[in-house]
């Protein structure tokens, strides 16, 4: 639960619907309020509007890849806040380096353990009210 005693929002960008549907039931089970976008642009026009309190981010989508969706996330001054958590079936470490860098919390390599992926969820949302964000 979020401060207000609202479910926390988190929002998925993926561009696979099985990947964004999968999730969005798997979360709202756990509780959270799901929010889905289908590309970057629609993902950083939700974040800006919305203010989820966490953003799970595919890496490999057309258009705009999920780093640089990530960079424009960190670079606004409106959602540099958002803890991003970076999903991936690629695991080179180049990757998971460059996610750090720009400034995501986590990086999870697909198929993912459910359990892992709720324990770095909570891990994130731990972090953030720590840091008063």
């Amino acid at each position: 639960m979020s401060d207000t005693g609202q479910p926390h929002t988190i929002l998925t960008i993926d561009d696979e619907t099985s990947g964004r549907k999968l999730m969005k039931l798997l979360l709202e089970r756990e509780g959270y309020r799901v929010l889905t976008a289908a590309n970057g642009e629609e993902g950083l026009v939700l974040a800006k509007g919305e203010q989820p309190h966490l953003i799970l981010l595919d890496l490999m989508m057309p258009k705009m890849s999920g780093h640089e969706v990530l960079r424009r996330l960190k670079r606004d001054p409106d959602t540099k806040q958002i803890p991003v958590i970076m999903l991936t079936a690629r695991g080179a470490d180049a990757d998971i380096a460059n996610s750090f860098q720009l400034g995501a919390v986590f990086h999870v390599e697909k198929p993912y353990e459910t359990k892992d992926l709720l324990h770095k969820i909570q891990a994130a949302f731990i972090a953030s009210m720590a840091s008063g964000e």
